[in-house]
């Protein structure tokens, strides 16, 4: 089931087919004359086990995929007939429903497809070999994806059985994120034309360029690592819209390190983020409201800005957390979707806080030394970080006319915080931390006087 539900904000579209236990088969496939390198039980270890604990973590508990691997199955026909190439995001359909068909005919007089959910091709080559690590064939190479043509295409073997499920392909040497970034394509599924989760990076930029290629040589001598640092060169080409915030921008940063985490707009569309987490405030409004980590899934974890038309704004705490381990700086970080924008073609971009820094290495706003607190908008939109604590950002949302008056008496109460850290629990401490706490409730308020008094006042009595 998929839910589309007009709100201020634009379309929302949220797939609940990807919550609770997901069944997976990994089907194992070699072709002819080519020896798999890698064991059935180590496959099972790296592809079913690895995505289903990066789900998990990344669902806050709500996805898990459970299943089973079964091969080797031989394919009758040679490697080269099956490759797939990527033109302009035209996927060859015909190759890619060959490659699907021959796997499933070849297994399945030991497997009845109808008892999974979703089916992973795993193909026993490396991606040097194939010409890329893998890719989505349903949603996705079975049916093509952009201009409304995606859908979930029902797939018949030759002895009748029929599986209309979500179908990925990977290599024996993929990085886990390369092969959890076409399984969180097959989880969103399909609604209206459209995958409900679309690539974020620039697939033009893309296109003639085999992730196959991306795959690190191996070994520390100085020539692999200055073939690598290319590599990693030639993928941020490519990530010009999110940089390493979301899975499917960036599918990993260093291929000996986890996968990144995905953004709010992704868990959003996957079901994982309620309904009670998101605090929408429109424009026009003055709302000051505490987020929590986006990847600890607990308490609010999103505020919404509609904009114009289908776009709107997401703001997202994030701090380098078990659900959230791969970043280059934390938080808060401002995503513009534009949902009338095309699978590949930036849905979703990062507002950068310092373009000074590339890759969107400093990207998120905050406090801290360094970093931007303030931020405008269209549609006269001010966004002021007022303070973290712990792992913890109050962020306010108002208009550009109060925005100065707000910062500077948050600016105020953060340099109070800071004189009183690690202080006593003497009586005037004490009474100092009750007045600063309560500065701070009426700046949430928009009681912005009362509250530059009252910490002026409480500077004055520090000092």
């Amino acid at each position: 089931m998929f839910l589309l539900a007009p709100h201020a904000g634009g379309t929302r579209v949220r797939s609940k087919n990807s919550l609770g236990t997901q069944r997976v088969l990994v089907l194992a496939v070699k072709f002819p004359n080519i020896q798999p390198e890698k064991s059935l039980s180590k496959i099972k270890e790296e592809v079913l086990e690895g995505c289903a604990k990066y789900f998990y973590v990344q669902s806050f508990g709500k996805t898990q995929l459970v299943g089973e691997i079964k091969g080797w199955y031989s394919l009758p026909r040679r490697m080269e007939e099956y490759k797939v190439y990527l033109d302009d995001w035209g996927e060859d359909k015909k190759r890619g429903r060959l490659l699907v068909e021959d796997a499933l005919n070849a297994s399945e007089k030991d497997i009845v497809f109808k008892e999974y959910d979703h089916i992973v091709i795993l193909l026993g080559v490396p991606g040097k070999d194939f010409g890329m690590m893998g890719y989505t064939a349903n949603p996705g190479a079975l049916s093509g994806v952009r201009h409304g043509k995606a859908r979930m295409v029902r797939v018949t073997t030759t002895g009748g059985q029929k599986f209309r499920g979500g179908i990925t392909l990977t290599t024996e040497d993929a990085h886990l994120g390369q092969r959890a970034v076409d399984v969180a394509v097959i989880l969103g599924g399909v609604i209206d034309g459209t995958r409900v989760i679309p690539m974020l990076y620039d697939i033009k930029r893309n296109i003639g360029t085999s992730r196959g290629q991306h795959k690190p040589t191996g070994g520390r001598s100085r020539e692999n690592r200055e073939r690598d640092a290319m590599r990693i060169e030639t993928r941020r080409q490519w990530q010009t819209f999110m940089g390493p915030w979301d899975l499917l921008s960036c599918h990993f940063v260093e291929f000996d390190l986890p996968p990144p985490g995905m953004s709010s707009f992704s868990r959003l569309r996957l079901g994982w983020i309620d309904d009670e987490q998101v605090v929408q405030v429109l424009p026009g409004e003055s709302r000051a409201i505490t987020l929590q980590p986006l990847g600890n899934g607990k308490g609010t974890l999103v505020m919404k800005i509609p904009g114009l038309s289908n776009t709107y704004y997401l703001l997202e705490n994030r701090q380098k957390v078990p659900g959230d381990p791969i970043m280059p700086s934390t938080g808060l970080v401002v995503l513009h979707v534009d949902e009338s924008k095309e699978d590949g073609e930036g849905i979703v971009r990062i507002v950068d806080a310092n373009h000074k820094v590339p890759y969107f290495g400093a990207a998120p706003f905050g406090v801290k030394k360094g970093q931007v607190p303030s931020l405008s908008l269209p549609q006269d939109i001010a966004i002021e970080v007022l303070w973290q604590q712990d792992l913890d950002m109050t962020v306010m949302v108002t208009n550009r006319s109060k925005a100065p008056k707000v910062q500077e008496v948050a600016q105020l109460i953060r340099e109070c915080q800071k004189k009183l850290e690690g202080r006593s629990d003497a009586p005037f401490h004490t009474k100092a931390k009750e007045d600063l706490n309560g500065a701070m409730e009426l700046l949430m308020k928009m009681e912005i006087d009362e509250s530059r008094t009252k910490v002026e006042r409480l500077v004055k009595e520090m000092k």
